[in-house]
């Protein structure tokens, strides 16, 4: 693009954004990859249930539960769902794919992912010939334990790599001790230790520390017909990760909710734990960086390489920080 067609596609841009500020509300479909959610990607529920959507502008009727990466680029693309979180990497492999699909900002910022082992598995050595738990052969739950593997010199064949599904029936299996190991979600990781033996062997993000753990992604087809909409959740989400923040005791409330889950103590070790670890993208969280790392690592397990570009835009991030400030990390 010439300097002169950026400087034009720039205007028009945030001249659309900025006349659309007293447009009537728009409805809009959201889904939200997890099911339960985890404490770490609860700002979807979050923003429904504090009207954070209809402050914004923006008409949400409930929170699409989808179960799968997979089965969220399915509902974009089949147009069913509007906006959804999901992996970084599965919006770059529907990318590079052909389908119309753009990462805009990662509310869930740094993984947040535990390596969970049975107590008789004392280093990542020692999954060597053990069966790992994982949600399919090249997802997240198995590709995100390269680096590691790689760092302690063990080959990435030397695992047994078990397709077993989502969270929930990956953390099953370990707490059944059907598998070694698995690599959960950190509230996931919580309950797993609750419930049986199991022990927190490493944390992905050491060997990882800029790839998101979740990314806000959207249809092309509303960045181009409704570029303000595409602000406007944008900005939703971010205040949303702003209220959990803030808020202990009624995030809390609304993980409950949809959740199930009873024991408070655990709720607020995970809440703290992701305090800790700055998990929450109340600047938006995306960062040219990580969308680099996430390009790098998917590239080396066979995905097909395409520009950053392709996939993700931090326009829209930057045009809502605009328009409301950062805040201290």
């Amino acid at each position: 693009m010439t300097p002169v067609r950026g400087i034009a596609s720039a205007l028009f841009f945030f001249l659309a954004v900025s006349a659309a500020s007293a447009a009537d509300p728009i409805k809009l479909r959201v889904a939200s990859v997890s099911v339960p959610p985890s404490m770490h990607t609860l700002y979807m529920q979050v923003a429904h249930e504090e009207g954070i959507y209809r402050r914004n502008g923006l008409l949400v009727d409930g929170i699409i539960q989808l179960t799968s990466g997979p089965l969220v680029t399915q509902a974009l693309t089949a147009n069913q769902v509007d906006v959804a979180d999901t992996d970084a990497e599965g919006v770059l492999n529907a990318a590079a794919a052909g389908f119309p699909l753009l990462a805009v900002s990662a509310p869930a910022q740094h993984l947040s992912y535990l390596i969970m082992v049975q107590p008789e598995i004392k280093s990542l050595r020692d999954l060597a010939g053990k069966p790992f738990a994982i949600s399919r052969p090249g997802a997240l739950s198995q590709y995100l334990m390269f680096p590691a593997l790689d760092r302690e010199g063990i080959a990435r064949t030397a695992v047994s790599w078990i397709p077993i599904g989502g969270p929930s029936e990956r953390r099953l299996a370990l707490v059944n001790d059907r598998v070694k190991g698995a690599l959960l979600h950190l509230d996931y990781a919580l309950v797993a230790q609750r419930d049986s033996k199991v022990v927190a062997l490493d944390r992905v993000a050491r060997t990882n520390p800029d790839y998101p753990h979740e990314v806000l992604v959207v249809r092309k087809e509303l960045v181009a017909k409704q570029p303000e909409v595409v602000v406007a959740v944008t900005r939703a989400i971010i205040e949303a990760c702003r209220f959990m923040v803030t808020n202990r005791a009624r995030t809390i409330e609304i993980y409950k909710k949809y959740t199930g889950e009873t024991d408070t103590a655990l709720a607020n070790a995970a809440y703290d734990a992701l305090l800790a670890m700055h998990g929450y993208g109340v600047n938006g969280g995306m960062t040219r960086q990580g969308l680099e790392v996430v390009a790098r690592l998917a590239a080396e397990s066979g995905a097909k390489s395409i520009p950053v570009e392709a996939w993700a835009d931090l326009r829209f991030q930057e045009e809502a920080l605009r328009q409301i400030g950062r805040v201290a990390e």
